[in-house]
């Protein structure tokens, strides 16, 4: 388990290797990590898009960008750090193996928030 400081720090590329998220709780009870699998998969086929948040947090979301929010339906998120919590490992991989494009979000220094598409979608 990473803190969040260095976490948040690394760039979007990195969440290509989930093996680098892994945390001592993914060795101790390696069901957890098959069914974070799972759930990262679900995820990723039925919603549009899976996104990791500047705090390294995740999100699902679903539906067209609204006209004047600029916003996308949230489908589900969660408050669990990818690296930081147990399995998150697992869930990420389950992500990058689904369908679903994958967006990271980053805080510049100058605190605007930058997106890159590290996977496309390949539904």
């Amino acid at each position: 388990m990473r803190p969040y400081s260095i976490l948040n720090a690394l760039p979007p590329e990195a969440f290509l290797k989930p093996e680098d998220f892994a945390t001592e709780y993914d060795e101790k009870f390696p069901e957890l990590s098959e069914k974070n699998y799972r759930e990262g998969l679900k995820h990723s086929t039925a919603y549009g898009r899976i996104i990791i948040r500047t705090n390294s947090t995740w999100a699902a979301e679903d539906g067209p960008v609204d006209p004047i929010t600029r916003a996308r339906t949230i489908g589900t998120y969660s408050c669990e750090g990818i690296g930081y919590h147990g399995h998150t490992a697992a869930l990420l991989r389950g992500f990058l193996d689904g369908p679903a494009p994958i967006d990271v979000e980053r805080r510049q220094d100058d605190g605007t928030v930058t997106t890159t598409r590290i996977k496309e979608a390949s539904k």
